[in-house]
Order: structure tokens, then C-alpha cells, then sequence
């Protein structure tokens, strides 16, 4: 954990770490885990599902990944009402932009003026490539990896990897960018843009990496519309 804020990576707020006892246990537990929140899906459940359905071994035995990554695939067969869930959750999450395109920020406080570009930017295009994947038991966790795996078997991203792809990666060098501009300045990394600072050409292509979040936040209600609360 300290070596890892060495680094550069804050702590988690909300103590998702694996210093946290909860998060050092045994396969069998994992698994456990992994049933319960697929199972009985909650708001807590898909939270948590959305967080850990992304691990990825780093060291020591990697077959025990491998074997909670089939487990957990296993389990998800057919969990329509899970997914259901988690359709929620990303759809809820809509795009700072309004009515005549402009972009929302905060009003006042800490970040007044500026947007948070990892929860309304990044997170919902890794949100919908977790859902995909999770729909065509993809077992790929880049985001691009994941699209590119899904190229032929998905029809939504069929339609629109081209698309996705290039957005997502801006979303991503404009935060590596603002995060090294602060580090830089000897100040603490965060997510928060102010829009006004960037170029024309910025402004123009966050919009339309936004655009195509509500897009596809329209297809994902579309098709889980029985499910959508």
C-alpha cells in the first residue's frame, strides 16, 4: 500500500484495498463474494461487482485468478436481472451537457467551474465495456481490449467501436495531462477540469465524447427496458 502512494496512487476513501481485511481472503471466499452480489443484486452488490469484476492477478499463483475468473463467468450466465442492475447504475450516470451543449460543472466549493472527467467521462465507457463483455462472457479487462474482443459478437459495438475508441483514449491523455500539469506545479493530482482552460478543439472533442455516452446509454435502456427503473 505505501508503495503504491510512493507512486503516486492516493488511498482509497472508501478503503477498496487489499490492506482492507474484507479484501485478503482465500478463493473460496472470493467466490462466495462474487455469488452473493450476482445472486441478490442490490445497488451495494452491483457497486462492488463494478469494482471487483475487474481483477487482475500481478503476482504469485495466477491459476487461482484463472479460476475465479471461470467461476465468475459461470455464475453470470442467464443473470439478466444482474445485468439489469448494472444497466441501471451506468445509465444513471449521465453526461455533464446541457440542454443547448454546454457543458455542467460545479456550482460552487473546492471544484467550482470545473468537472469531474473520471466519474462523468471515463467511468461510463468503462462501465458499458464491463456490461458488454459481461453480456458475451468476454473475459478481456482493458476497456480496449474488451471492445476489440467484442468487434464480432456484440452488436452495439459492432456498430460503434470505431467510434468509442478514439473518445475514450482522449478522455484518458487529457487526465494523464491535467495530473502531470498539477504534479508539476507541486500540487495533488485530481480529475477536475476546468473547461474554460481548454482549447476550442478540447471543448469540441469532450463534447462529443460525451455525446456518445448519452448515446449509448439510449441503446443500453433500449435493451434493457423491462429491467430500467
Amino acid at each position: 500500500r505505501d508503495g503504491l502512494v510512493k507512486c503516486g496512487f492516493p488511498l482509497c476513501p472508501a478503503d477498496y484495498m487489499a490492506s482492507n481485511p474484507l479484501w485478503c481472503q482465500p478463493i473460496r471466499q472470493w467466490k462466495k463474494y462474487f455469488s452473493t452480489w450476482i445472486y441478490t443484486p442490490t445497488p451495494e452488490a452491483v457497486l462492488k461487482s463494478l469494482i471487483f469484476l475487474d481483477f487482475r492477478p500481478v503476482h504469485g499463483d495466477f491459476s487461482l485468478s484463472d479460476s475465479l475468473r471461470s467461476s465468475v463467468s459461470a455464475m453470470l450466465e442467464g443473470q439478466m436481472i444482474f445485468l439489469g442492475y448494472m444497466a441501471n447504475t451506468i445509465i444513471k450516470n449521465t453526461p455533464p451537457v446541457g440542454f443547448f451543449g454546454s457543458l455542467i460543472v460545479e456550482k460552487g466549493g473546492e471544484h467550482k467551474d470545473k468537472l469531474n472527467l473520471k466519474v462523468k467521462g471515463i467511468a461510463p465507457y468503462v462501465d458499458m465495456g464491463r456490461l458488454f463483455s459481461l453480456e458475451k462472457g468476454i473475459q478481456e479487462t482493458s476497456t480496449i481490449e474488451r471492445m476489440n474482443a467484442l468487434r464480432d459478437k456484440h452488436t452495439i459495438v459492432k456498430a460503434y467501436a470505431d467510434e468509442f475508441e478514439d473518445p475514450f483514449e482522449f478522455l484518458m491523455l487529457l487526465r494523464i495531462q491535467h495530473q502531470y500539469e498539477q504534479l508539476e506545479n507541486g500540487r495533488e493530482p485530481d480529475n477536475f477540469i476546468n473547461p474554460a482552460k481548454l482549447s476550442s478543439l478540447e471543448r469540441r472533442k469532450i463534447k462529443d465524447a460525451f455525446r456518445l455516452i448519452s448515446k449509448m446509454q439510449d441503446i443500453i435502456i433500449e435493451r434493457y427496458k423491462p429491467l430500467i427503473w
